[in-house]
C-alpha cells in the first residue's frame, strides 16, 4: 500500500536542516565555548554503551536535540519535565552503582551543581568513575533566557557570582580540568575517559544561555 505521508523523507529533511545550524556553531572557535560544542565533543569519544545524566537546565535541551545514541535501550537519563535542579549529580551516582560497568557522564550547569554538590563526597568515598561535566555560565540560564524572551529583559535574581567548580571539586580529592577554549575540549574529554582512579569533574567556561540559540520552540519561565 502507498504511504503518502512521506513521514520518512520528511523527517530526515527536518533532521538535516537541524544538524546543518548544530554543526555550523560547533565550529565556531571564537568566544565561549558553546553548549552544541561541548555535545558534540562528549558525542565524539564516549563508548556507545556510556549512560549519559542531565539536570533540566542548560544540558537537557542540548542533549535531547542533539547527542547521538548508537545503540537502543535507555541509555540518556533526565528530569526535564519535572524541573528539579541538581538531579544529575545524584542520579549519575545511582547509574553507576547499577551499570558498574559502563561509562557515565553525569552533565549539570554550574545552577545544578549548587544544589548538589555534597554528594561528590558519595562520589569519591565510593570510588565511582563518573565524568562529571559542569557548564559553567554563572547564570541560572532557562530562567534568565524565559525573562528575556517573555519579560523584555526584565531580569531578577539570575545572575551570580563565577564559581571555580574545579577547586571546589579538588577540595573532596577530585580530579579535575577547567576548559576556557573550544579546541581544548576534546582532549580533555578524553583524558577524562582514560582516568581510572574515581570520579572526575570537567569545569567548562561557557556561553550563557540567553545568548545561544537552543533547540527549544519557546521559553517558559
Amino acid at each position: 500500500k502507498k504511504n503518502n505521508f512521506n513521514g520518512n523523507k520528511i523527517i530526515k529533511a527536518t533532521k538535516k536542516k537541524k544538524f546543518s545550524e548544530f554543526n555550523k556553531l560547533c565550529k565556531e572557535e571564537k568566544g565561549l565555548i558553546k553548549p552544541e560544542r561541548i555535545v558534540k565533543e562528549i558525542n565524539s569519544v564516549m563508548p556507545d554503551n556510556t549512560y549519559i545524566v542531565v539536570d533540566p537546565g542548560t544540558p537537557c535541551p542540548y542533549f535531547s536535540a542533539y547527542y547521538n545514541f548508537k545503540k537502543s535501550g535507555r541509555y540518556f537519563v533526565t528530569n526535564r519535565a519535572h524541573g528539579a535542579l541538581g538531579y544529575a549529580l545524584p542520579a549519575s551516582i545511582g547509574v553507576q552503582i547499577g551499570r558498574p560497568k559502563n561509562k557515565v557522564v553525569s552533565v549539570m550547569g554550574d545552577g545544578s551543581f549548587g544544589f548538589a554538590v555534597g554528594e561528590l563526597e558519595t562520589a569519591k568515598r565510593l570510588s565511582l568513575p563518573i565524568i562529571f561535566v559542569v557548564i559553567s555560565n554563572s547564570v541560572y540560564g532557562w530562567i534568565k533566557a524565559g525573562q528575556k524572551s517573555s519579560f523584555n529583559k526584565r531580569y531578577y535574581s539570575v545572575d551570580f557570582s563565577r564559581t571555580d567548580h574545579a577547586k571546589v571539586a579538588s577540595s573532596y580529592g577530585i580530579k579535575t580540568w577547567t576548559v576556557k577554549k573550544p579546541n581544548k575540549l576534546k582532549k580533555i574529554i578524553s583524558e577524562a575517559i582514560k582516568y581510572k582512579k574515581g570520579p572526575c569533574l570537567i569545569d567548562i567556561i561557557s556561553q550563557p544561555l540567553e545568548e545561544a540559540k537552543a533547540p527549544v520552540s519557546e521559553w517558559i519561565a
